[in-house]
């Protein structure tokens, strides 16, 4: 049964990444429609049921998502300001990845409340918090 969660999961994630693509690098120029929010949803409900089970891979997954948020909000913060400097435009460019790795499957939830990308990516933090409460909470009973 963990298997098949597992690969649910991974399923999930992957159908969330694809078609949550477009729309997160358009954004606000694409629309976000009910199938990405639909596959939002599915991804969180079995990344949370995942991690319940206490999987390590869940908890470090969801830190690192976590962090990705953090980073992908204080770097649009600033990215106006980095403008023009060869260094802070490396710097710019770093959040990227974790933009489209970490974000972009859930970025049909932001049909419902709209946001920029950065703040977007900072509420996100909280869904990956959840993520971390419920994977140390079930590995610490389980000790």
């Amino acid at each position: 049964m963990r298997h098949i969660t597992f690969i649910l999961l991974v399923g999930s994630y992957l159908l969330a990444l694809v078609i949550n693509l477009m729309p997160s690098i358009k954004y606000p120029d694409a629309s976000i429609g009910l199938l990405n929010m639909f596959v939002t949803i599915v991804f969180i409900v079995l990344l949370l049921v995942y991690a319940q089970k206490g999987s390590k891979f869940i908890r470090v997954f969801s830190i690192l998502g976590g962090l990705s948020g953090l980073i992908v909000f204080i770097i649009t913060s600033f990215e106006q300001d980095m403008i023009g400097n060869g260094v802070l435009d490396l710097i710019s460019s770093i959040q990227y990845p974790f933009y489209v790795i970490f974000i972009t499957p859930l970025f049909g939830g932001n049909m419902l409340i709209n946001l920029t990308p950065g703040i977007f990516a900072l509420l996100m933090t909280l869904v990956y918090g959840v993520g971390i409460v419920v994977g140390f909470n079930v590995y610490s009973k389980a000790e």
